[in-house]
């Protein structure tokens, strides 16, 4: 709860900035933390374009057992239909666009006409794009909520529902990066970690809160908020030496050069 209240206050103080999370403080908009970590998961992570299956939970005989199976059902459902909903419309979308770039409109006589038409249908794509995204969100909450209403001890221990909730954070996660919602990334790793040790040690979550700390760092220097830039300052470099100790490994060199950078207040 006191968790929850903080992420509404940093809320409150950023909203009534305008275009906050558009903009980087860099004069050159490049962010200092992408420029020193990779840019995608680590091969073989979990956190890769393509979602995982889970387990099936086995069949439990006790009523209230019964009733968080139902619910643990429910939810495995719409977390699949969230990610092969997306993937295939993903792949719609791309063959559509593939298919405008062989298209010839004679009409489009100057080469102005051409890039213009170009870039209206990028944005087109790019609508059709966030609104598939929106949707897939939407799914993914619905899951969540299942998942919450399960009280069976014995159930909510089991691998299965680890996986299953661990699977669906991840992918609410990936997308409200896309969103750049830069609060809802902190908030929901946060609770991502929290779920398990086996999380917790995956180089990628870091990776995400040093990227997301950053950009709030950012916003609260432009706000003035010294309280809140020294925090998000600290938190940042925290999980920067995080992820590089999970990635590298603490005896490399890279993780030597991050560990400079952090200790030179980077």
């Amino acid at each position: 709860m006191v968790m929850q209240n903080r992420f509404f206050w940093i809320f409150l103080v950023f909203l009534s900035l305008p275009s906050l999370f558009a903009k980087d403080a860099n004069p050159n908009g490049d962010s200092r933390v992408e420029s020193i970590l990779p840019t995608k998961p680590e091969s073989g992570s979990p956190w890769g374009e393509n979602a995982l299956n889970v387990e099936t939970i086995p069949v439990l005989d006790l009523v209230d057992e019964k009733n968080s199976q139902k619910r643990w059902s429910d939810a495995s459902k719409e977390y699949s239909f969230a990610i092969d909903g997306f993937e295939s419309g993903k792949k719609n979308l791309e063959k559509r666009r593939e298919d405008f770039k062989k298209e010839v409109f004679y009409e489009d006589r100057y080469e102005w006409q051409k890039v213009a038409r170009r870039e209206n249908k990028e944005k087109e794509f790019q609508k059709q794009l966030y609104d598939l995204r929106s949707q897939t969100t939407l799914r993914l909450v619905k899951a969540m909520n299942l998942l919450d209403k399960i009280e069976n001890p014995k159930v909510k221990e089991s691998p299965s529902y680890i996986d299953l909730k661990s699977g669906i954070y991840r992918e609410y996660i990936k997308h409200q990066e896309s969103f750049k919602n830069y609060l809802q990334v902190i908030d929901f790793t946060i609770r991502y970690i929290d779920i398990s040790t086996k999380n917790e040690m995956e180089a990628e979550p870091h990776r995400l809160l040093a990227l997301s700390y950053e950009k709030m760092e950012q916003n609260a220097l432009r706000s003035k908020n010294q309280e809140l830039y020294y925090e998000f300052k600290e938190l940042k470099k925290k999980h920067l030496l995080r992820f590089a100790e999970l990635h590298y490994g603490r005896e490399s060199k890279e993780f030597a050069t991050i560990e400079e950078k952090v200790g030179k207040d980077f």
